[in-house]
């Protein structure tokens, strides 16, 4: 038997006459006689039973309970009374003992109460084990659920992909294959040649967003991760959009908030993040409406929003609007381009930069998609070093103009 085995006793006779006892049938047996000897014991040895005198010279039996189960809540603690403190005993009990033995026992009463103490231990850890291969096993066979699932939509992806890879190139060549095989006068040469340019250019931007759709699924730029003001990127792509509104004579009006902290973010992704709303927005607003794009602060969060009166989203396309590849029966409708990626990258970016986004619409009202990140906590210093520079030159050159 490998079992460790402390008798925590003042009398040392109790302590010697247990030894022996207890080493006869093979057990690794150590005394302490006193309290504080016993628990420091405890603390750096580790014993599978341990027989506690209910009265200790300086303390009570009982009160080294908790700190001993603290330490193992599997080791068995046996409590040595005398005739006068069986109530004690019983008290110990409720606390955590396993049993007691009064004064005087025999030899075979001490090893009655040891060896079921020990059995009841090697149950208890025992079934420990077992709880804890089955948890091991419950994990496993989620972590092979979730897998499967993981390869299920990868090869639900790829054919996706390769559907909407195909059937572009299949059209350019229908093209060229009726201009080299002569099926059209030379007349329509231009006009097959000008569908043929309009599908690849589709089929560009459809390899564009699939390639900055895999870099956000596959790789977590961290080291490109900065603070960033979000609202000179918004001013940036809302002057990029302003010619198109207007050749569709849109009112577009954007709206921003004045001293907004930055967020930290890669910068690229979140220019991508507006791109994609606002160009959505336009272009399922039909001419003479109106596109609003606003920044706030609320808390420690910023809100961006865009909202159009367009065409709207019918309300079972809204669970599935963010979803790859997907689009709505009228936007498809309204115009035959589009990828179906773009909210999907909009919600993977947001979404990694610990925001969310969602949307608020009815068909023929428009729609709302609003996004939050949450604001930069700390600023880098090197950061505002560079933009007090920044500010300090720009000031200089102001003076200097004048």
């Amino acid at each position: 038997m490998n079992e460790r085995i402390l008798i925590v006793d003042d009398e040392l006779g109790l302590r010697e006459g247990c030894k022996r006892v207890l080493a006869a049938q093979g057990f690794s047996v150590e005394a302490a006689e006193n309290g504080a000897e016993g628990l420091r014991q405890v603390q750096t040895g580790g014993y599978d039973l341990v027989l506690l005198d209910a009265r200790l010279p300086d303390s009570n039996g009982v009160d080294l309970l908790q700190p001993i189960h603290q330490l193992d809540p599997e080791t068995v603690c046996v409590i040595i009374t005398g005739y006068g403190t069986v109530d004690l005993a019983v008290k110990a009990i409720k606390q955590g003992a396993y049993d007691f033995i009064n004064k005087p026992f025999t030899a075979d009463d001490l090893l009655l109460v040891v060896n079921q103490g020990l059995e009841r231990r090697r149950l208890s850890l025992e079934a420990r084990r077992l709880q804890t291969i089955e948890a091991q096993a419950k994990r496993l066979a989620e972590e092979k659920a979730l897998i499967e699932e993981i390869d299920r939509l990868k090869m639900a992806f790829l054919r996706q992909v390769t559907h909407e890879l195909r059937a572009p190139v299949a059209a350019v060549l229908s093209y060229l294959r009726l201009i080299l095989n002569d099926d059209v006068p030379p007349e329509r040469y231009k006009e097959m040649i000008g569908r043929a340019e309009a599908v690849a250019c589709h089929q560009l931007e459809l390899i564009a967003d699939l390639l900055e759709l895999s870099k956000l699924k596959e790789f977590k730029i961290k080291d490109q991760v900065s603070l960033v003001n979000l609202a000179e990127i918004l001013r940036q792509v809302a002057e990029q959009f302003g010619a198109q509104a207007q050749e569709k004579r849109l009112q577009f009006a954007v709206h921003i908030a004045s001293v907004l902290p930055p967020v930290r973010v890669v910068a690229e992704q979140l220019k991508s993040v507006w791109t994609n709303l606002i160009n959505n927005a336009i272009k399922y607003t039909p001419p003479g409406g109106q596109v609003t794009v606003s920044l706030r602060q609320e808390g420690d969060q910023l809100i961006g929003q865009v909202s159009d009166s367009g065409i709207g989203i019918p309300p079972e396309a809204q669970a599935r609007l963010f979803s790859e590849f997907f689009r709505a029966g009228n936007a498809k409708s309204f115009t035959p381009h589009g990828t179906g990626l773009g909210l999907a990258i909009v919600k993977q970016i947001v979404e990694d930069a610990g925001g969310r986004i969602w949307v608020e619409s009815a068909v023929g009202q428009g729609a709302t998609f609003t996004f939050t990140l949450p604001v930069a906590v700390e600023v880098d210093k090197e950061q505002v070093d560079k933009e007090q520079v920044d500010k300090e030159q720009v000031d200089k050159e102001l003076l200097d103009a004048r």
